[in-house]
């Protein structure tokens, strides 16, 4: 609950004392950020600790339940409140190297990661922005990252039972022992589209788009 950069920073002096060759990523949510994180970060910055500090910028308090932070644009009560943007605010702290991404593309998600294990002598930091699936989309939302979310589905003639696509995690994946080929139960696919990012074979495709 916000106490991931000091735990970063103080785990990299261990490591750096020690000349153990580690790098330390924080992680935090976009709503615990806001609620103890920002002075974590700023006391990394501080030290000018080379932590890489992870935010989930989901845009909502994904943990608890879904409620309202200074970075949604309402108040715990629904009304409307002016939005505090996670990535000025970091700059505003001090950090210089900052990245905003969008966690689902894999290739770039991975590029971000691999530029802030390079930076050895500074504080760094990598926003993941995209809203929680289960979200209620507000019109910002929708404006920002689109009204309708994929599903996605195995086309199964292509499908070589390689489980490249199970090994991911996702919930909604289904490896078929008997048959050797994976499925997706449609009711729990949310469309982040990990799966076809991962599969070696083009064996997954997105389907029709529905309203969220």
């Amino acid at each position: 609950m916000g106490a991931a950069s000091s735990l970063g920073h103080g785990a990299q002096t261990a490591f750096d004392f020690f000349g153990e060759k580690k790098r330390v990523i924080a992680n935090m949510g976009d709503s615990t950020f806001f609620h103890t994180g920002l002075s974590g970060l700023m006391q990394v910055v501080y030290n000018n600790s080379p932590v890489i500090t992870c935010i989930l910028d989901n845009r909502i308090t994904g943990m608890t339940g879904h409620q309202e932070n200074p970075g949604s644009g309402f108040t715990l009560q629904g009304d409307p409140a002016p939005i505090l943007e996670i990535e000025p605010l970091v700059r505003a702290l001090g950090v210089k190297q900052v990245r905003l991404v969008n966690p689902l593309d894999q290739k770039d998600m991975k590029e971000a990661l691999n530029w802030a294990l390079a930076i050895t002598d500074e504080p760094s930091v990598i926003i993941t922005r995209w809203p929680c699936v289960l979200k209620k989309l507000t019109e910002a939302d929708k404006k920002e990252f689109g009204d309708y979310f994929h599903r996605c589905e195995v086309v199964t003639e292509d499908c070589v039972g390689c489980r490249t696509c199970v090994r991911t995690g996702c919930p909604a994946l289904r490896f078929d022992k008997a048959a050797k080929k994976t499925r997706i139960e449609a009711s729990q696919c949310v469309g982040c589209e990990i799966c076809l990012q991962v599969c070696p074979k083009n064996a997954i495709s997105a389907v029709k788009k529905e309203s969220k």
